[in-house]
């Protein structure tokens, strides 16, 4: 009887753990967590560097289909220039395990419009979103800052769903 009862709590205690092994407050893989953004080139002053981000959808874009991404950076600070549909890209990582599952090229760009501190590019994907996915975008035509320093980005799903990430410049 005694032997029954042991296993049975180490069952249960196995099951316990298994269950609790995603709740920790590390992520599970190298792929971004939360929102993010890197750049090629992180020297202020820096030219025609690319900058890429990465947004991970939540319930409020969830659903839709991806047909805008963009961002924003501090007036005054980043300088964006246009980009042509070719140079740049467009993914989604579905599972979360830092790779891309889905891509967009050049033939799902309707649109890229940029000023002197924002771009925003608009899509004709067929692709639903899906809470959790990262979608992820590499903006050719950055100039950085020309102090260094950690500069906050807004950065857009669909203009369903808005956050901020930061980039640090050396």
């Amino acid at each position: 009887m005694l032997i029954c009862v042991n296993k049975l709590l180490r069952t249960v205690g196995l099951v316990v753990i298994i269950a609790t092994a995603g709740c920790s407050g590390l992520p599970a893989s190298d792929a971004p967590a939360t929102n993010e953004t890197t750049i090629e080139n992180d020297t202020a002053g820096a030219t025609n560097v690319t900058q890429s981000i990465g947004i991970s959808v939540d319930e409020s874009a969830a659903g839709a289909e991806l047909t805008a991404i963009g961002a924003t950076y501090p007036r005054d600070e980043f300088v964006v220039s246009a980009a042509q549909h070719e140079q740049i890209s467009i993914g989604v990582d579905t599972d979360g395990d830092g790779t891309t599952d889905r891509t967009f090229n050049e033939t799902h760009i309707s649109g890229v419009n940029n000023n002197a501190y924002s771009f925003d590019i608009t899509l004709d994907t067929g692709y639903t979103l899906q809470a959790g996915d990262i979608v992820t975008v590499e903006y050719p035509a950055l100039d950085t800052p020309q102090e260094p320093g950690t500069y906050t980005v807004e950065l857009r799903v669909n203009d369903q769903q808005t956050t901020n990430a930061t980039v640090d410049i050396e």
